[in-house]
């Protein structure tokens, strides 16, 4: 091969220097520009990452464990949900019962209860009532809760429920037409309740609720689902039953259901136990789940609930009342569940029914009192075999 002159090799490696340096700064750019970019996108990823941080930070400061959580925090944050989400509609006629027909709910509840249970009724169903108390053993401003000097067990709920109605009538008796008790697993929709009470004068000593009976047990309604007294009613107990020993005993009561004594002492004074079914027969205030009335089966036949039932209870679709007033065992996240279905589901292209401004509920088909109640299953089956 034949060698070059100096001067053309010196060209030669100048040029190919050239290229290599060409080259270098090529790709020096171009792992700068990557770099670059990389930088930003990292630079987005960690100021999302960031900014959801602080959401589910300032997220869980607002909502705590679900069993635990205080009824300020989580009413606040459920209220500006609602507000954001709302749908709009005219709800005149709701607004007018409102005013109309006042309604004083009051909780049963204990002081362990307070954060896993009353706080979520306050959260949800309760502030539809015009005036919630929660009754309790043990004092809390945050729901709030009256306290009694009475042993916040399941033996003294007759006990407490006494001193509740007695206070009621005190401190609240002309600011409420109807007093209505549920336990803090009862979900309630007070819109209905005030819809059904319109039609009923509260000076008339009247009571409605789930209707039970039982041996000895002149009727009585279901304390779980709740019971709402007229203002009759509550004034009859407060100032003549709890004052006479022999038409309300109280020494030696505890650990009697207080569902059961409360009707004794009501039955004694005249307020009559109405029939709370809608126009179809069908109930508005249902003492279990949803699911274990709705679903044949459910419950089974051996329960007790179909031998001390007062009506004959219908089973699956048309057990229950279109104007549902109340249901009871819910867990805490149940409210929430119910509050949404009801409250903020509508379904494209379907209305919901409403009833226009002056409507009442028609008569059930018992107003009269005069049906007999049911036999029940044992005996039922009892009496065809012995056909």
């Amino acid at each position: 091969m034949p060698e070059l002159p100096p001067s053309r090799l010196l060209s030669a490696l100048l040029f190919g220097t050239s290229i290599v340096c060409f080259l270098t700064l090529l790709l020096g750019i171009l792992i700068g520009l990557s770099l670059s970019t990389i930088g930003k996108e990292t630079s987005k990823i960690s100021s999302v990452s960031g900014i959801q941080k602080e959401y589910y930070k300032e997220l869980t400061k607002k909502v705590d464990d679900i069993e635990e959580i205080t009824a300020l925090q989580r009413g606040d944050l459920f209220q500006k949900e609602k507000d954001q989400n709302q749908y709009e509609s005219d709800n005149t006629v709701s607004r007018n019962l409102y005013k109309k027909v006042r309604l004083l709910c009051w909780i049963l509840t204990a002081g362990v209860n307070h954060g896993k249970k009353a706080a979520h009724v306050k959260a949800t169903w309760g502030q539809r009532c015009n005036i919630i108390l929660f009754v309790s053993g043990k004092k809390d401003a945050s729901l709030p809760s009256v306290a009694f000097p009475v042993p916040d067990e399941k033996g003294h709920l007759w006990g407490k429920s006494r001193e509740a109605f007695k206070y009621i009538y005190d401190k609240y008796f002309d600011q409420a037409d109807w007093f209505y008790k549920a336990d803090d697993d009862t979900y309630a929709i007070p819109e209905n309740m005030r819809y059904v009470l319109s039609r009923y004068n509260t000076t008339e000593p009247l009571y409605f609720g789930a209707k039970l009976k039982k041996p000895k047990v002149k009727n009585f309604f279901s304390g779980g689902s709740g019971y709402i007294l007229s203002k009759e009613a509550l004034r009859r107990f407060a100032t003549i039953s709890l004052n006479n020993k022999t038409i309300c005993k109280i020494k030696g009561t505890e650990g009697i259901e207080e569902d059961v004594m409360m009707a004794k002492c009501l039955n004694n004074v005249g307020v009559k136990l109405m029939d709370s079914r809608d126009e179809k027969g069908r109930e508005r205030f249902l003492p279990f789940q949803p699911s274990d009335h709705l679903v044949p089966g459910k419950i089974s036949l051996d329960h007790w609930y179909w031998n001390n039932v007062y009506y004959k209870a219908k089973k699956g679709e048309g057990c229950c009342s279109d104007t549902l007033i109340s249901l009871h065992h819910l867990r805490p996240e149940d409210m929430y569940v119910f509050d949404y279905l009801l409250y903020r589901v509508r379904i494209h292209g379907i209305y919901p029914p409403r009833f226009p401004e002056g409507w009442t509920a028609p008569p059930p088909p018992d107003e009269d009192g005069k049906e007999l109640p049911w036999i029940g299953i044992k005996e039922e089956t009892k009496k065809k075999s012995n056909v």
